[in-house]
């Protein structure tokens, strides 16, 4: 099996780049319409079977916030769980072979050990879409739901995407059949990017040549309006492996 896997933090720009990416005669997405997160509800359900699932990590992040991620582990499957996995899987998004599987899952940026394992016999290929921190922190005003106090809430999540980026460095980082990208590179450059990725893929590129937009809008809306007490606070916990990933993975001008 031929697989292209997207990942990358929530709201990273996953679904931007397969949306973009689908309309690439040589790759296949298994996508059902009208029924989002159709992966993720899939994989959660094999995973289920099999008597194990993806992380609950909890609106408040605590036990990551507190101790990272060394108490958390990935699915250790027996061999013949291995080969359910694998049977149920190709059953739900089997591809032809002429054909790349294009998958995006978000929760299969913290299950790259388990990925390589289930996987390890077929060319799978990985893209990780990296995205900037503060934006990431305040995505979609998560922050200000939930049961705790906002600004606790808003800081854990500052710490939560830190630990996540720590994480990143030490697994996908260090993987050659994976290829980061940047969000704001996609957004300012789509052509640039989407051609990085074919190139990786050993696809052609022509085929979305016209599909692909000038340019994307990056919101930082929230962000910037955010109170400047409350970014400074951001900026202490997520500063360091921000600019980490800004000297490996710049944003390129246009």
């Amino acid at each position: 099996m031929k697989a292209l896997f997207i990942v990358g933090f929530w709201n990273s720009g996953t679904t931007l780049l397969v949306d973009v990416l689908r309309k690439h005669p040589d790759l296949s997405l298994r996508k059902a319409k009208y029924k989002p997160n159709l992966e993720e509800r899939t994989i959660k359900k094999i995973l289920n079977k099999l008597g194990t699932d993806f992380w609950d990590f909890s609106d408040t992040y605590e036990e990551v916030v507190k101790n990272g991620f060394q108490n958390y582990h990935e699915p250790q499957l027996t061999e013949s769980q291995q080969v359910r996995f694998r049977k149920l899987f190709n059953w739900h998004f089997w591809t032809r072979q002429s054909k790349i599987l294009l998958l995006k899952n978000p929760y299969l940026f913290y299950f790259y050990n388990f990925i390589n394992t289930i996987f390890k016999k077929d060319d799978i290929r990985k893209v990780v879409i990296l995205r900037n921190g503060y934006s990431q922190v305040v995505s979609k005003d998560y922050w200000k739901k939930g049961k705790i106090e906002p600004e606790r809430h808003l800081i854990s999540r500052a710490i939560f995407w830190k630990k996540s980026m720590e994480r990143y460095f030490h697994t996908w980082y260090n993987d050659k059949r994976c290829l980061t990208i940047r969000y704001e590179n996609l957004s300012a450059n789509p052509e640039l990017t989407i051609k990085q990725i074919c190139e990786f893929l050993e696809i052609p590129f022509e085929p979305l040549q016209e599909t692909i937009p000038s340019a994307i809008e990056n919101r930082m809306t929230k962000w910037n309006n955010l109170d400047k007490q409350l970014k400074s606070k951001v900026m202490v916990e997520i500063e360091e492996i921000q600019q980490k990933i800004d000297t490996y993975f710049p944003i390129i001008e246009k």
